[in-house]
Parts: structure tokens; sequence; C-alpha cells
């Protein structure tokens, strides 16, 4: 490649970082704390990730319909999804988490293989103020309130260990 389609590509590049819509940037953020924090190379195997903003502006790609992750655990080799969700504040002590065909959606994975909803909330999405993991058998709505949290907090930036989540 010339000089001058490195600078055409980085130019693009640049152009598309500066116009990603605020929530993807913070959503991005989070997903990395979750897979480098929570879920770390020396326990859990990546096995899927979800395609980006850019990706997906281009072209869609409808795998981008599941879950953010899918890992196996390096422990036990059992495998399970992950979505990660991060929000600034809570409405009225309560989070709304997705809409009515993401609920569905993750609910009929769920059948296959556990999936599991990683809920931070407050503080930025690099460093929650709190967090939550949450089995998806156990959420029945898209609205989730607080007393129902608190049920999962779990710790902040530590690796979830994987009898946490209870697989069998």
């Amino acid at each position: 490649m010339d000089i001058f389609s490195n600078i055409v590509r980085v130019a693009k590049v640049t152009v598309d970082e500066i116009n990603k819509p605020e929530s993807y940037v913070k959503g991005e953020d989070f997903e990395r704390y979750v897979s480098t924090k929570l879920f770390p190379a020396e326990k859990y195997e990546l096995l899927h990730q979800t395609h980006n903003y850019t990706t997906n502006k281009e072209r869609y790609v409808d795998e981008s319909k599941e879950p953010d992750f899918k890992f196996r655990s390096k422990i036990n080799n059992k495998e399970f999804y992950v979505e990660a969700k991060y929000r600034k504040y809570y409405h009225e002590n309560a989070i709304p988490w997705c809409n009515e065909y993401q609920l569905k959606r993750y609910q009929t994975i769920d059948k296959d293989i556990p999936v599991f909803i990683v809920l931070a909330v407050g503080g930025e999405p690099s460093s929650p103020d709190e967090l939550f993991l949450i089995p998806m058998r156990n959420i029945k709505y898209t609205t989730l309130f607080r007393s129902f949290l608190t049920k999962y907090s779990s710790n902040l930036g530590q690796p979830v260990d994987y009898r946490v989540l209870g697989l069998k």
C-alpha cells in the first residue's frame, strides 16, 4: 500500500471513531471490562464476541444478535454466554436493561447454553459502582428492580469464580 492509501485509511478510522454514538463507546468500554477483568484469558477461553459498531454499521452481521460473549471455563470446560449491560443511573429504583425481543431471544438461547447478564450501574464503564451477575433463567422482565438485583451483587473488578456460575 502506498502512503496516500494509508492516510485515507487512518482518516476513515478516525472519522468513524469520532462519529460513533456515545452509547456504543460506553458499551465497548464495559465489554472490555467484562472480558478482561471478570472473565480473563487465564481462566476463560473466549469462543465468540459480537461484532463492533463499525463492522455492523457497514453491513450488519446477524450473529450480533447473540449475547456479547461466549466463554468456556478452563477449569471445568463448561460453555456459557454473557451479555454485558452498563447503565449510568437507576430510574425510579429500576434498570431497563433490554427490550422484549432481546429478552425472548436470550431466554431461547438459555435453554441450550446458559446465559448470564452482567449489569453495571453507576461510575464509569471501566470502573462501575455496582456490578451484578444474573443467570438469565432468573430473569422474566425487561426492567430489573434494585430489590431483585441485590441478590446478584458481584465483586467489582475480580474474576468470576466458575463455581458462582453453577454450571454442571
